[in-house]
């Protein structure tokens, strides 16, 4: 039964997927969406019912998805019933599963090992969907919700404003079209403070001062030498040498073109004494004639078009960093930037809301930067904000889950910040996943079988619908939000796919410890072919990706049957997601390098680089990780087999179909053809990552 609710729910989840697909469905108001909510509703219960002959239990499960959707929609007023109803399926189809594989862990096995193992996989599914919905939730309530009231403005509050431009060892023409931008704000009481951080170049942070000098007494021009704490340290003591009357102060990075009407049009926001910091979308330029270009700005879209607007809703953004205002009583509030943690803006947002201060999302971009030119640089890029995600879980875990310890933080607001850092460790499940589905592999291809709850007949398509349905509702979400075409979506799809394993990297280590040295990618030579520079960033991507389509070739040759290939499906897919960061740096080794690019490409911007920063290789990881499943494949050989699932006696097991007939499905017990077991994977959402952390929140 619960097989059979899993299955409806799920084809439920995906037959509302496609009618939100169609155009305006999703925010239609109630008197369109219910009607074609209900008419799907009945669509799928009238097809189970033709084909199962159930009728009473199909109405049964009907009835209840319609009740459910309904609690929902009363529940969150402002969603579509649509939005509703398709959360509701999605959610049901995940408890009725995760109920269906408790019951055949608990319920059949009585090996000690057996029951360890099929625990700690049900314990990685239970993570894996929660994360999933988690992104869902997100996707609806952007999509699917009506508008809040805008904050208030008030264009007669022209406070004293300063502008912080952090810089380090930047190209001066990169610098030059920043400071020219700056020095057009149209706004009344402005500094525009330019923050030089150890840049080692004595001949190029004076010809940046000289520029300042240049662009009149507005400009304020200060090199920090041997400065502690990165770029936190440095806009600390640059706050510190602001004038007293200074109320509020932006930061802009030092590739970005901000538009003169920025402060004019935000800062009123601040004649509101509550409001901490206004944050308005990082945004970028230069990206348009080139399809990895495209890809990673529309990657980056997604958090600004989709995950804050959905914090926004709850007072729960936030701060950005670049493009953004904070009121410098608020900073000086919190005791300013934390100089411990590599995404400081983050961080120092979670604690001004924790006071009971408010943050204002404005859906507007008033300036564009440069984004990363090599995929190195982007990895380091990656690689700094999920450890700073990690750091922030580790330093106010007790902010986000005692009670009593959160201060002014509402449960809302508690959730948004808990989540949206865990959901980096969407990638560490994903890895985790891979492995087990090479362990699956290799025990399948030597005729063993592992001790670990398995999935035989219809149940192992649940985990590819899961996956297959959550893909397709991250690329609608996101050529919906930001009107890009079908192919720039699976774009930014693949470019999350490809920072998958930094972003694993980037976790373990910063669980590990809290203080880390940064990722050092590959050295690259200077001459060499573009082909081979892409594989050499990509190294463990490419390895991990040949393996496992190595892995799933050998499975389907040594024991062909429909389980394995649906778990050759699933390993595939797997190394297809490694696989796509070899892709990555191949369409950065070839983007058309314009005399702009080409000075930007050497920036620290560009490279991820740190003044400071030690490095690491990645062969410990790689290392522990080979050893692990080494040890695995021998602890799995040497294990008894496997309990038999319900129904079954050692012979094929009857799974009832959603059909309600039996189908025969693979002895679970050793044989020369067994049935594999099967890892569920998350019904996949983009990764953490794919801030673009799944989407995770970026930093400067």
């Amino acid at each position: 039964m619960l097989l059979h609710a899993a299955l409806f729910f799920g084809v439920l989840s995906g037959v509302t997927t496609l009618g939100a697909f169609v155009p305006g469905a999703i925010r239609a108001r109630v008197w369109v969406g219910l009607p074609l909510g209900l008419a799907l509703i009945s669509l799928v219960a009238w097809n189970a019912t033709i084909l199962s002959r159930e009728r009473d239990v199909e109405l049964g499960l009907a009835l209840g998805a319609f009740l459910v959707a309904l609690a929902l929609r009363l529940a969150m007023r402002r969603w579509s019933w649509l939005g509703a109803q398709l959360f509701a399926a999605a959610t049901l189809a995940s408890i009725a599963y995760l109920l269906y594989a408790a019951s055949i862990t608990f319920v059949v096995g009585r090996e000690p090992f057996y029951l360890i193992t099929s625990t700690l996989l049900l314990v990685l599914e239970v993570a894996a969907l929660t994360l999933s919905l988690s992104y869902l939730f997100e996707i609806v309530d952007t999509t699917s919700r009506t508008s809040d009231r805008p904050h208030p403005v008030d264009s007669n509050y022209l406070p004293r404003v300063a502008i912080q431009v952090p810089a380090y060892n930047e190209p001066l023409e990169v610098m030059t079209e920043t400071l020219n931008a700056l020095a057009q704000l149209d706004y009344p009481d402005l500094i525009i403070q330019v923050v030089d951080n150890n840049t080692p170049d004595r001949e190029n942070w004076t010809a940046l001062q000289k520029r300042c000098e240049e662009l009149g007494p507005r400009f304020q021009f200060m090199h920090l030498e041997n400065w502690p704490g990165f770029k936190a340290g440095a806009l600390n003591e640059a706050t510190r040498r602001l004038p007293k009357e200074v109320e509020i102060v932006g930061v802009v990075d030092s590739d970005y073109v901000v538009r003169p009407d920025w402060l004019r049009a935000v800062i009123g926001h601040f004649a509101d004494s509550k409001v901490a910091f206004v944050q308005t979308p990082q945004n970028y330029r230069d990206w348009t004639d080139d399809q990895y270009l495209r890809g990673l700005y529309y990657s980056y879209r997604y958090f600004f078009e989709i995950t804050m607007p959905s914090r926004a809703h709850r007072n729960a953004i936030i701060f950005a960093g670049t493009m953004g205002l904070i009121r410098r009583s608020a900073l000086e509030e919190i005791g300013g930037w934390n100089t411990d943690v590599v995404t400081e803006d983050a961080e120092a947002s979670l604690r001004m809301l924790a006071r009971g201060h408010i943050g204002i999302y404005v859906p507007r971009a008033y300036g564009e930067g440069l984004m990363p030119l090599s995929f190195d640089g982007l990895k380091k890029q990656r690689f700094r904000w999920a450890l700073g995600g990690v750091q922030i879980l580790r330093l106010h875990w007790r902010r986000l889950l005692l009670p009593g310890r959160g201060e002014r933080l509402t449960v809302a607001q508690r959730i948004h910040y808990l989540l949206g850092n865990v959901q980096w460790f969407g990638d560490v499940l994903m890895f985790c996943f891979t492995v087990l589905l090479l362990l699956t592999a290799l025990s399948t291809a030597m005729h063993h079988q592992l001790p670990i709850r398995q999935l035989t007949g219809v149940a192992l398509g649940l985990p590819i619908a899961f996956l297959a349905s959550g893909l397709l509702r991250a690329v609608w979400a996101m050529k919906l939000t930001t009107r890009c075409t079908w192919r720039d979506a699976i774009a930014g799809l693949q470019v999350w796919f490809a920072l998958s394993w930094v972003v694993t990297v980037a976790c373990l280590r910063g669980l590990v410890r809290f203080h880390t040295t940064f990722l050092r990618t590959p050295k690259l030579k200077e001459g060499e072919a573009s082909i081979i520079k892409a594989l050499r960033a990509a190294q463990v991507e490419t390895l991990l990706a040949c393996v496992g389509l190595a892995a799933a070739i050998v499975m389907l040759v040594r024991a062909p049957s429909l389980p394995t290939i649906a778990l050759a499906t699933l390993l595939g897919f797997q190394a297809a997601i490694y696989a796509n960061a070899p892709w990555a740096g191949a369409s950065a080794e070839g983007i058309h390098l314009t005399p702009l690019r080409r000075a930007y490409r050497a920036s620290a911007q560009s490279t991820g680089v740190r003044p400071g920063s030690g490095a690491e290789t990645l062969a410990v990881p790689v290392a522990l990780a080979l050893v692990a499943l080494v040890l695995m494949v021998f602890l799995s050989i040497a294990a008894p087999p496997p309990p038999p699932e319900p129904g079954s006696s050692g012979q094929a097991a009857p799974v009832t179909s959603p059909h309600g007939t039996p189908s025969a499905s693979p002895s679970p017990s050793p044989s020369p053809s067994p049935s594999p077991s099967s890892s569920s994977l998350p019904s996949a959402s983009p990764p953490a990552s794919a801030s673009p952390s799944g989407s995770p929140p970026p930093g400067p």
